[in-house]
């Protein structure tokens, strides 16, 4: 049983950093990241959360930082507030309550969602998904839960698809027309500039954004021309590009530039031909991946039912693969039959993996492939294979996900259908989206950990003081921290020390995996440090500079039973010593055999100091 022997220390300044979720958040989710200023001498921390209806929910860390994922719901207000336990099991002191709220889900949300089946084997974490349909995306729990959505109107048009969650914790994704970078608060933080559209992709490698647009060029109406059409047609193609963060163009490539034009698929020149009207243009490519790999980029075009391979610095167009119908020039001497596929991208052992619409083609049955290629002897080989009943053919979108313990989540596009395989086509999982009794189409499906890839608190050794009061550490050799990986992503985090004037007087990094905890060291004796100047610690990830958290401490060379900081110990110390034992109050060189408490062996240890 905790006792409680102490009064809350009430404060009104909350810096935004040291509080997180921060005062009077609003948040659209309900998987939540908590982090607050470290406590000295306590053996841990118990958070409690109350909500609207007065219930409480506690939570013990060893850590001053956790993910809270059960409690918290929508469409409701909380309070949050940290106490922190001595060895004792005393709290020795709690910070100020925090007020928290979260949002409803939005009147957009699909009415009819159904979780079809959870077995044994599934992938545990949560779902990142867009309702294509309805133009916004979410993340589910296991049980089908949403646990955060992206806010539409925040964008402009009002529609978002993401595409990918970034180590920095950011999510890429598009619409109307635009790519963004956004946070977990649908707060915009890189938009496309307007000479650019976007269309199906729009992904992030390192710093740099690639994407798909489209681009219309006349040229003749091939040999077998309707007759309705004149001789020189639109062509609809597609425009490849790499921008930075500001904009600028990094790289391009135009199919127009490097896929013959005798390379087409007649079905999209007899549907040019339908109620043709001058300035309509014939569907030529219609991509709709892009994926970025060592050197080599690969993408999906749709309407030619081809999967290409271009090497990166020359743009020259390594192989492509798909119907030789429509195919110039054959690279491989076999060949693997598919049609209409979507989001082509490169797994870690180097296969590709793929969603097969398998439109046109008889039966028309959906699937995922995944192939490995020899570009020595030119062939291409199926290793695995997953092909959907005929209840699920999907003649648009889609996507196949591998995912870290071999299982296969398969987004059946059209069908609003989600599912989950194991290595042996086991289904595990089936999700499905509905509204008002009718399918969900979607682009994209993604299981991730959870909301936070990025999410940290830090700890110093030996720091004393508190937040309301300011911290200090006693002069020492080795000034030793702790750095607490709470998100799932590795992350390169730099440590600095700053002085007074902020100055950095010390930096280095180190890597920590996800969800574990490393060690960090400053040799202080190689620094010129100077007594009661104010320091700051600063640990910034490298994956979101922005994150960065400060925490400000002075060192101070204590003088044990100097509680009147006259630099001597007499009688006058020993006197403030009784009063702070008789008042349960603590002074760090009142604690003469530092046991983290001020009783009569202090006292006495403070006599003999001053006798002797």
């Amino acid at each position: 049983m905790i006792r409680k022997v102490c009064i809350y220390l009430f404060f009104s300044i909350l810096i935004a950093s040291d509080f997180i979720p921060e005062e009077d958040s609003i948040l659209n989710y309900t998987q939540v990241f908590f982090k607050w200023p470290q406590m000295e001498d306590v053996d841990y921390y118990v958070l409690e959360i109350v909500d609207s209806l007065n219930e409480s929910y506690l939570v013990h860390s060893q850590k001053n930082s956790i993910i809270v994922q059960d409690f918290i719901d929508w469409n409701n207000e909380y309070t949050w507030n940290v106490c922190g336990i001595n060895n004792l099991e005393e709290t020795s002191f709690c910070y100020q309550t925090i007020m928290l709220s979260i949002n409803s889900l939005p009147d957009y949300y699909p009415n009819g969602n159904q979780l079809q089946l959870v077995n044994d084997g599934v992938y545990d974490g949560i779902t990142l998904l867009d309702f294509d349909g309805l133009g916004f995306s979410v993340a589910l729990d296991q049980a089908s839960n949403p646990i955060w959505f992206a806010d539409k109107n925040n964008f402009n048009p009002s529609k978002i698809i993401v595409t990918q969650i970034l180590d920095s914790g950011n999510f890429i994704g598009f619409g109307g027309g635009n790519g963004y970078e956004f946070d977990i608060n649908s707060e915009i933080l890189f938009e496309t500039p307007s000479e650019y559209g976007v269309h199906h992709h729009f992904i992030k490698s390192d710093s740099t954004y690639f994407f798909l647009d489209t681009i219309i060029e006349q040229h003749p109406c091939p040999s077998n021309c309707p007759d309705n059409l004149p001789n020189l047609i639109n062509w609809q193609g597609d425009h490849f590009f790499e921008i930075d963060s500001d904009g600028e163009l990094i790289w391009e490539w135009n199919t127009f530039d490097y896929i013959d034009l005798v390379d087409y698929n007649p079905f999209y020149l007899d549907r040019l031909s339908l109620n043709y009207q001058d300035g309509d243009e014939m569907d030529w490519t219609h991509s709709n991946s892009i994926f970025y790999d060592n050197g080599n980029i690969f993408i999906s075009v749709r309407n030619l039912s081809r999967i290409l391979k271009i090497d990166y610095n020359t743009k020259d167009l390594i192989w492509h693969l798909g119907d030789e119908d429509f195919m110039n020039q054959i690279y491989f001497n076999n060949n693997i039959e598919f049609s209409q596929q979507h989001s082509v991208q490169i797994l870690d052992n180097g296969n590709i993996l793929f969603f097969d619409n398998h439109t046109f083609l008889e039966p028309e049955i959906s699937r995922c492939i995944e192939f490995n290629y020899d570009e020595v002897v030119d062939s291409v080989n199926i290793v695995w294979e997953y092909i959907l009943p005929d209840s699920l053919f999907s003649g648009s979108r889609g996507e196949c996900d591998r995912l870290e313990n071999g299982n296969t989540l398969i987004n059946v596009g059209r069908t609003g259908n989600l599912i989950e395989v194991d290595s042996t086509n086991q289904i595990v999982w089936h999700y499905k989206m509905m509204n008002n009794n009718s399918p969900v189409p979607s682009y994209r499906a993604e299981r991730i950990n959870s909301l936070y890839p990025l999410a940290f608190s830090f700890e110093l050794m030996d720091l004393k003081g508190s937040y309301i009061e300011n911290y200090f550490i006693e002069s020492i050799d080795t000034l030793h921290g702790y750095i607490n990986n709470k998100g799932w992503a590795n992350q390169l985090y730099e440590y600095h020390l700053f002085d007074d004037s902020e100055s950095n007087i010390f930096s280095n990094n180190i890597l920590i995996p996800g969800n574990s905890v490393s060690q960090f060291h400053i040799p202080l004796n190689e620094l010129s440090i100077i007594e009661n100047q104010q320091y700051t610690i600063r640990i910034i990830p490298l994956s979101n500079r922005n994150k960065f958290q400060d925490l400000k401490f002075n060192f101070e060379n204590l003088f044990l039973g100097d509680l009147n900081q006259d630099s001597i110990v007499n009688v006058l110390d020993a006197i403030l010593l009784v009063n702070l034992i008789l008042d349960s109050s603590y002074l760090a060189n009142g604690d003469i055999n530092s046991d983290n408490i001020l009783d009569i062996l202090d006292l006495i240890l403070t006599i003999n100091i001053i006798l002797g």
